[in-house]
């Protein structure tokens, strides 16, 4: 089962998601990511300095963006 990069955001900072999307898009990379996600199982954790890059098709054209970090932690709830 996988989870849908639009729904690992709570609704309340779908704003700051697509503000750092459209950073993405306008810049080809961002490398200062750091926000809470959530994860399939539903538990939250924090992401920190994530790289978030754009995917081009073969043509150049935008294809999605995809993202990679190696420094997160659980959030206790």
């Amino acid at each position: 089962m996988t989870l849908p990069s639009r729904l690992s955001a709570e609704t309340v900072v779908q704003q700051e998601r697509n503000a750092l999307l459209k950073r993405v898009s306008d810049n080809g990379y961002i490398d200062d990511y750091s926000g809470v996600r959530i994860a399939k199982t539903g538990r939250r954790f924090i992401i920190e300095r994530a790289t978030v890059w754009n995917l081009l098709g073969a043509e150049g054209n935008p294809q999605g963006q995809a993202a990679m970090f190696a420094h997160w932690k659980q959030v206790n709830r």
